[in-house]
């Protein structure tokens, strides 16, 4: 039997997968299940989105995304607090360019009550 700790792990891998899915399919059910109501996420520029700033822009018709895929994850667990840490790859299309990027982030999670939500994620695009 899987303990405590393997479940919130291997939830917080699919909760990761789904998140980086629902750029494809501009599911923003999936993503206010994910993200709490205080979500916080810092750009690669240093720029603040909110839960519902992240909404929008998944909806923005400036933007689409053609797949995405998880690359590498790493998930720690400290209690309520989970850490993923992970790499994924995107490809798509902004201001009429096509563009493919890898990213590397860290999303922070706390459960609350039984539920693992994404509070605060730091996004940055590596140097190649």
């Amino acid at each position: 039997m899987a303990s405590a700790q393997e479940a919130d792990i291997k939830k917080l891998k699919e909760l990761n997968e789904k998140w980086i899915a629902s750029f494809i399919t501009r599911d923003t059910a999936t993503m206010c299940g994910i993200y709490a109501d205080d979500m916080e996420l810092v750009s690669p520029g240093g720029k603040i989105f909110h839960k519902t700033d992240l909404l929008k822009n998944l909806l923005s018709p400036d933007q689409e995304f053609f797949s995405s895929k998880v690359d590498s994850v790493r998930v720690r667990i400290f209690g309520n607090i989970g850490l993923v840490n992970a790499t994924s790859t995107v490809h798509g299309k902004a201001a009429q360019k096509e563009f493919t990027v890898i990213t590397c982030y860290l999303d922070v999670y706390e459960k609350r009550n039984g539920r693992w939500y994404a509070v605060a994620s730091q996004v940055t695009v590596p140097d190649n």
